[in-house]
């Protein structure tokens, strides 16, 4: 299942940013976003995990909090911390820290508006979509099979 939406948002930045990144659980799948097809962006074209940069004196909680409202008009307070992961992100060039939290909203998805990105869909662990960052993947096969993060 999936929507659509197209406005391009984001700008290059020459620091990288800490991120706060989303696994969001709908029953037992796990939503994701198709990014703009915009070359100001990272990742651009590819199914992610939902979240964004976390604003100066923001903590990583509070960071994920306003990218979902912002992204999608949830305003979530069941959140877990699950790591803090650096990679290489080729748009930055650099290693960059990584907060990653989850979320199950399974009771509450079916309310989200798509207000950032191209398309929002819900996909089971065996069946993600292509093109998708090997991070990504990589990120949601860890969460999936440590008992979905309990």
């Amino acid at each position: 299942m999936s929507e659509s939406r197209g406005e391009p948002r984001a700008t290059a930045r020459a620091n990288p940013p800490s991120i706060a990144l989303a696994i969001l659980s709908v029953s037992d799948a796990y939503a994701l976003q198709l990014r703009d097809n915009v070359p100001t962006i990272a990742s651009p074209g590819y199914w992610a995990l939902f979240g964004g940069a976390i604003d100066g004196g923001e903590t990583p909680l509070a960071a994920i909090r306003r990218e979902i409202r912002e992204e999608l008009s949830l305003d979530v307070a069941g959140w877990r911390e699950l790591w803090r992961v650096r990679y290489y992100v080729p748009f930055w060039d650099a290693l960059v820290a990584h907060w990653v939290f989850a979320a199950d909203l399974t009771m509450v998805w079916a309310k989200h508006v798509l207000r950032e990105g191209h398309a929002t869909g819900v996909f089971a662990i065996d069946d993600l979509p292509q093109p998708i960052e090997p991070i990504v993947t990589a990120l949601l096969e860890r969460y999936h099979g440590t008992a979905r993060g309990r």
